[in-house]
């Protein structure tokens, strides 16, 4: 069946709706999604066809950006206990010597931890407990969706046990292979890059000496390319690239899997809790948006995993959404609004996926002189790339300093002489930092948007509030800025060169939110 538009003579309306949200698909990306939207109150009903959690590792890593997100949450403390740093990134040759070594320790914008390891079940019952703390979510599982049909201000799904649910949007956030996605019509394109490996998880056998096991090693092995690393405290991953002559079937018996891994750890020491042949793709969904209907995650798009990138992705695209939906919702904005979300999303994500396409080509080479072409230049390579973190495509003031960024998270120093991140003492929403005194006009058109969206003021350095550390006014006045205005999902917005244009950054954001 396939979405379809109902008779504009229907009687339902948003008030008689049974969510103000549905999410279909209830991984990291709709939990994430389900959290945010419950904290601030809007009724979510999450559909999940398995009968279930997933109980088995996919995803391993995400960013700081991601570990501000789940800061938002108030989870991060949580998450930390189950997650690990990822220190650093190594290219190896067949031999298992390093080519290269790429340090993950630079001072990440987000004040966390550059990047993280993490075993999926771990972090997706944290995400559950989140979603379970608010009141206005419910989770069903075993419910399939099998029908989506839109009305002028509701979307009316039909579930395989013949259930239906009504709400005003719905959010696909069901994987790859979405039925949100496949029911609306949406088309993929394919960026260029596919290929089959062989994905192993392993947990090593209680008193099994530490491994000797790269926090992360790409080998760059033209005869079979191949991936291990850490997961989490207690599990280990490798990646095996399928080359010619490869049978899927035969790769996944357990005497091929422990040929694979003799090198480093056998059945005495290991169990393999995970072995799958997984295919790597690049594809990207034409719009994240059909009218009352959106993706997110992997259902809007997918791309290899030579980033670490899919999964923090999905969890930026919840980020994004929420603070939409959460204006749409109130009605604060007008549901244009929701037209921003595939501009701001798909430009970056897109980015994403070429440059994970760009490694995978280095990673994936067969071909042997060629590969010994490129070790040789990574191995005569004397300056790291700074980390790659495109900026997002849209819902920002253009051509401004900053604009479309990743904003810094600064520490603050309370009245009370507290050391806080800023998220936590301005709560998630629009932030507005300056280093200079407002004046009377300023202060009307903060207050003036402080009572429309919840906008935050700070003035560094003001009595009372001030700034711990540097990293906000060392970042400003390195872009020649004196105030910045960030978004809910942590980007700039825009920016002011002075105290006379900080009341223009104000208007202009009224004006790029549809307010009503």
């Amino acid at each position: 069946m396939s979405i379809v538009d109902e008779p504009r003579a229907s009687t339902t309306t948003s008030d008689a709706v049974d969510a103000d949200v549905l999410i279909v698909g209830y991984g990291p990306v709709g939990q994430s999604l389900a959290a945010l939207l419950g904290a601030s109150g809007h009724h979510v009903l999450v559909c999940e066809r398995r009968v279930g959690r997933y109980e088995t590792p996919r995803a391993g890593h995400f960013d700081h950006e991601i570990m501000r997100v789940f800061q938002s949450l108030g989870i991060a403390d949580d998450v930390r206990r189950i997650a690990e740093p990822a220190r650093v990134y190594e290219f190896l040759d067949a031999d298992g010597g390093v080519i290269s070594r790429l340090p993950r320790e630079w001072a990440a914008p987000s004040g966390w931890d550059a990047s993280y390891h993490f075993y999926q079940p771990e972090l997706e019952g944290v995400l559950d407990a989140a979603v379970r703390r608010c009141s206005t979510v419910d989770v069903r599982f075993g419910a399939e969706l099998v029908d989506l049909r839109q009305g002028d201000n509701h979307v009316v799904a039909t579930l395989a046990d013949g259930g239906v649910v009504t709400a005003r949007y719905v959010v696909g956030a069901d994987g790859v292979n979405s039925a949100v996605r496949a029911l609306c019509g949406i088309r993929t394109d394919d960026l260029g890059f596919r290929g089959d490996w062989l994905v192993v998880d392993v947990r090593p056998r209680p008193g099994v000496p530490a491994l000797d096991i790269p926090d992360t090693g790409q080998v760059l092995d033209p005869a079979r390319p191949n991936h291990m690393g850490r997961v989490a405290q207690r599990y280990f991953r490798w990646e095996f690239m399928l080359v010619e002559g490869d049978d899927p079937t035969e790769m996944v018996e357990p005497e091929r899997v422990w040929e694979l891994l003799k090198p480093w750890i056998g059945p005495q020491e290991g169990e393999v809790i995970r072995r799958t042949v997984y295919q790597f793709r690049s594809v990207v969904a034409d719009t994240f948006r059909r009218r009352s209907v959106l993706l997110a995650g992997d259902a809007a798009h997918a791309m290899p995993p030579f980033l670490g990138q899919g999964m923090s992705s999905g969890i930026r695209d919840a980020a994004t959404l929420s603070w939409m939906f959460d204006l749409v919702l109130t009605g604060a904005a007008d549901p244009k609004l929701l037209d921003l979300y595939t501009a701001s999303r798909k430009p970056q994500v897109t980015a994403y996926i070429e440059e994970s396409v760009r490694v995978g080509t280095v990673v994936c080479d067969t071909d042997p002189v060629r590969a010994a072409q490129r070790r040789d230049e990574m191995r005569s390579t004397t300056e790291l790339p700074p980390p790659f973190q495109p900026p997002v495509g849209a819902g920002f003031q253009d051509g401004q300093p900053l604009a479309g960024r990743l904003a810094v998270q600064p520490l603050l120093r309370t009245g009370d002489g507290k050391t806080v991140r800023s998220d936590d003492e301005l709560g998630r929403g629009f932030n507005l930092f300056s280093m200079v005194e407002l004046d009377a006009a300023t202060t009307a058109a903060v207050s003036d948007l402080e009572r429309a969206i919840g906008l935050r003021s700070v003035v560094v350095g003001a009595e009372g509030l001030q700034e711990e550390g540097g990293a906000l006014s060392d970042w400003l006045k390195e872009h020649g800025v004196v105030a910045v205005l960030v978004r809910p999902d942590f980007y700039v917005f825009g920016t002011a060169t002075g105290l006379s244009e900080i009341t223009g950054l104000l208007a202009s954001l009224r004006a790029s939110l549809w307010l009503v």
